[in-house]
């Protein structure tokens, strides 16, 4: 069941805000991250809002360098809450790799008892599309770097998720993978091994997914996952905001 949204009204204050009246939703982001914004404003249905904090990241791709980057989440999830935000999402995937098990639910459940929002990651909102189209068995590509995808099958196999195939872009530094094109990404998901899969999975908020969905899907005959699609959807769904959304694939037409 999803948590109610967080309440807005202050004394004085209006019973709806003046913007984000379908939805006012928190995002932290890493600052390498130049691709997570621009998309969820392209698709963020009428009257909702996006309020962004971003978290220092920078150099290579490194689990050190994850690692530091986590340690501002606090101070951003308290900005993000003194926005008065409906929802926080956590959106960096990879360090659901790099952080102990159970790091997703824990920090969520954390967020959403301090800031009274509601709360997912990358990866509880992965997690809770798959579920949605019932998939268990899954192709998946990323733009990691070797080390950091090869953490990735684990991962996924702990999560009770069955692998297909998987590949990588393989790319260490961060500022690279937002330059990946539509045409790199179709590249991808064709290598993927997809025989028996129930979903191609993309991971990454920082990989441009949003003008290639509906042309992998098409491609595929697969419902196709990326991370900044199921963030959004996941945000909107915990905001109370059910908008459908076209063109950017099946999970948010349909679901």
């Amino acid at each position: 069941m999803d948590p109610p949204r967080a309440a807005q009204a202050g004394p004085g204050s209006a019973a709806r805000p003046q913007f984000g009246a379908a939805g006012r939703i928190g995002v932290v982001v890493p600052a390498n991250n130049s691709v997570l914004e621009p998309e969820f404003w392209s698709a963020l249905p009428r009257d909702a809002a996006l309020y962004a904090t971003r978290i220092l990241a920078r150099g290579d791709l490194t689990p050190d360098a994850v690692r530091a980057m986590e340690a501002h989440f606090d101070r951003a999830v308290e900005e993000l809450a003194a926005t008065g935000v409906d929802v926080i999402l956590l959106a960096d995937m990879v360090t659901s790799f790099i952080m102990e098990p159970g790091w997703n639910d824990r920090r969520t459940r954390a967020v959403a008892a301090a800031t009274g929002a509601a709360c997912a990651s990358a990866w509880s909102a992965m997690r809770d599309a798959l579920a949605a189209f019932g998939a268990r068995r899954v192709a998946l590509g990323t733009p990691y770097p070797a080390a950091v995808h090869a953490l990735a099958p684990g991962f996924f196999a702990a999560e009770g998720l069955d692998l297909t195939g998987h590949a990588t872009l393989d790319i260490l530094a961060m500022r690279e993978v937002p330059e990946v094109r539509a045409d790199r990404l179709l590249g991808l998901v064709r290598g993927l091994a997809r025989e028996g899969a129930e979903a191609v999975v993309l991971l990454a908020t920082d990989l441009p997914s949003f003008a290639a969905l509906e042309r992998l899907e098409a491609e595929c005959g697969l419902p196709v996952l990326s991370s900044n699609q199921v963030l959004l959807w996941r945000g909107l769904r915990l905001a109370g905001n059910a908008t459908r959304l076209p063109g950017l694939g099946r999970l948010l037409a349909e679901h």
